[in-house]
């Protein structure tokens, strides 16, 4: 597995040479396969789309192409063109009660090619359920798990010519492939609660939609609001909020004219309305980024426009834009917290922590909130029993470490969520111990016990997104995503949403690698084989990272989220837990060992490894 330190630098320095250029970060022989295309990253609309819309003709003579075409018919501009492009597939009498089916497509990944048996007009499917797409372009989880089945009816009728689909499941269903070809993935933009980063919200746009379109479409769902999974976590637009008139298309001069009534602007308490309006134009420009002209010209109501350029100052409102493009990254060996070599600061002391607290160590996390507050979590062994160690400070100084009494031996890392500059309020980690979720506090308050409502299962991993408010968890071997409130007494995770990676029969852990999607290990749901992949938190595009990794589970993973604006789909540096030894993912699975610490390691102990690699967050 392991090929020496002086490969390993070579390695580390192709990887630190791509980060340089802005490739991938993996490199090329790494095994990274795309298992669904990528999101379209242009301004597509129906005229500039290639693709033609697959028909019932041109595979009326063929049952399986006529199949492949159904499937992926009820990509649409609009619920009502979705209903009629699959009812155009359908015999006259199965036709008819299609008219009524629910507007809500069902996207299917196939887990094997339609079973066509000769001499039978049947058709069998076999297909895992990724969610249902809904009119407004949110992609919900469905009530479905595991392998379903079905089945249509492929035969010829009298007076038309051809093969016609007699008898179908009375839902509108779509593959996975399909939506990647007909749809973009759109996302879009609500403040978090304490207007300190807006937060993602991803949506599915057809691309029948105008170019010109676009804008209105986007704007619209702002209007409408986020998600359902997050909106006790993020602030809607102010209520009554509406567009006056439509958007035009763009000027001449490059100019995006947006007019929203008064009710947009609503300053929260100690703002003015300048800085409401700053929020609202970093959130629309960060939603319409893809579609940025030269100039946003935004006017409220009937007051004087104001024009914005379309430069970078408004970035920093995203906090997955402020992650740093090179990691601190460090690891626990022999009771320390050791920086790790070849990474950013790999010469300086380990940041917030005293070099006395730096002993009997099992895990960490260390944090950066506003500011550069500083903030540490240390799970350590304490008279033969796990203690939590929590504290922050101020920039460029030591925390001062308060003793958390634990209920049990925790079965992952501690992790920051949200972090403030003020070391007296606004902090909140999280830690597991016994299959439930705990948060706690950087100034050494008790445990509280985070509530779980989803299906009943011990949680067994966890990570924050890099704006502190959405959560994915794995619960009883399953993945989910839930927002992160703590706005009461008692910190809470909104209903949380399943997300099916159709890929894995079993997930074990999970962290973040950008924005909108997350990196996971877990059991192939095709052989029992271990394998890492990435995958948008609904389920819809995946891509392999690494594709077997044997039968020994990963117990542990962590990655470094990159940037939005990179245009990247898998992060580049990720590393992981198997078998109580630690991996970094390079061009595969590769042993971190002693000598990739920072420094010398004298009269290593025997038997000791590092473990619980992490980053600085």
């Amino acid at each position: 597995m392991r090929g020496g330190r002086g490969l390993r630098r070579m390695l580390a320095g192709v990887l630190v040479a791509a980060l340089a250029l802005g490739g991938c970060g993996i490199p090329d022989e790494t095994d990274v396969e795309r298992l669904a295309p990528g999101p379209s990253q242009g301004q597509s609309s129906g005229s500039d789309s290639e693709r033609s819309k697959p028909t019932r003709e041109e595979a009326a003579d063929d049952t399986t192409a006529l199949v492949e075409n159904y499937l992926e018919a009820a990509a649409a501009g609009d619920p009502d063109s979705s209903i009629e492009q699959v009812r155009s597939f359908l015999s006259p009498s199965a036709a008819i009660p299609f008219a009524k089916v629910p507007a809500t497509i069902k996207i299917i990944h196939l887990v094997e090619d339609p079973l066509v048996n000769p001499g039978s007009d049947e058709v069998t499917l076999q297909a895992r359920t990724v969610g249902l797409l809904t009119p407004d372009g949110t992609m919900e989880a469905s009530p479905d798990s595991g392998v379903q089945t079905y089945k249509l009816t492929v035969a010829r009728i009298t007076g038309k010519d051809g093969l016609f689909v007699t008898k179908a499941p009375q839902v509108l269903l779509l593959t996975d492939q399909a939506l990647t070809s007909y749809y973009d993935q759109r996302i879009i933009y609500f403040w978090n609660k304490d207007h300190t980063s807006l937060v993602p919200d991803v949506r599915w746009m057809s691309v029948e939609v105008p170019r010109e379109q676009v804008p209105q479409q986007v704007i619209n769902w702002l209007i409408d609001g986020p998600s359902a999974w997050l909106e006790n976590a993020v602030e809607p637009l102010p209520e009554g909020t509406q567009l006056i008139g439509n958007v035009p298309a763009v000027t001449e001069e490059g100019k995006l004219q947006i007019n929203l009534s008064n009710q947009a602007l609503d300053p929260a308490d100690g703002e003015t309305p300048a800085d409401a309006m700053e929020r609202l134009r970093q959130q629309l420009q960060w939603s319409l980024r893809k579609q940025l002209p030269q100039v946003l010209e935004l006017k409220i109501g009937n007051q004087e426009q104001r024009d914005y350029s379309s430069g970078t100052d408004y970035l920093d409102s995203n906090a997955s834009y402020r992650v740093a493009a090179t990691p601190e990254r460090f690891i626990v060996y022999n009771g320390e917290v050791r920086r790790l070599d070849l990474s950013a600061g790999s010469t300086e002391p380990v940041p917030v922590l005293r070099a006395e607290d730096n002993r009997n160590v099992r895990s960490a996390a260390i944090a950066r909130g506003v500011g550069d507050h500083g903030y540490v979590a240390l799970v350590v062994t304490e008279k033969g029993s796990p203690v939590l160690r929590v504290g922050s400070a101020a920039p460029g100084e030591s925390a001062n470490l308060h003793s958390v009494p634990l209920p049990g031996d925790p079965s992952a890392p501690p992790v920051w969520a949200l972090t403030s500059d003020d070391a007296q309020t606004g902090e909140l980690g999280m830690l597991i111990v016994g299959g439930k979720l705990y948060s706690f506090s950087a100034e050494g308050q008790a445990l509280r016990e985070i509530k779980w409502t989803g299906p009943a299962g011990p949680i067994t991993s966890v990570a924050v997104a890099p704006d502190g408010r959405r959560v994915a968890l794995v619960v009883g071997g399953k993945l989910y995503v839930a927002a992160l409130t703590a706005e009461g007494d008692e910190p809470e995770l909104t209903s949380p949403r399943f997300t099916e990676v159709v890929d894995l029969a079993t997930v074990t852990a999970v962290d973040w690698g950008t924005e909108t999607a997350v990196v996971v290990a877990g059991t192939r749901s095709d052989r029992n084989r271990v394998a890492i992949l990435a995958t948008e938190i609904d389920g819809s595009l995946r891509t392999e990272i690494l594709s077997d990794l044997g039968t020994t589970p990963v117990t542990y993973l962590t990655s470094y989220p990159v940037s939005p604006t990179t245009g990247k789909y898998v992060p580049d540096i990720t590393e992981y837990m198997s078998n109580g030894a630690a991996f970094d993912v390079l061009s595969g699975p590769e042993t971190i060992e002693t000598d990739d610490l920072t420094g010398d390691v004298q009269n290593p102990p025997p038997g000791v490894r590092p473990v619980n690699p992490f980053f600085l967050r």
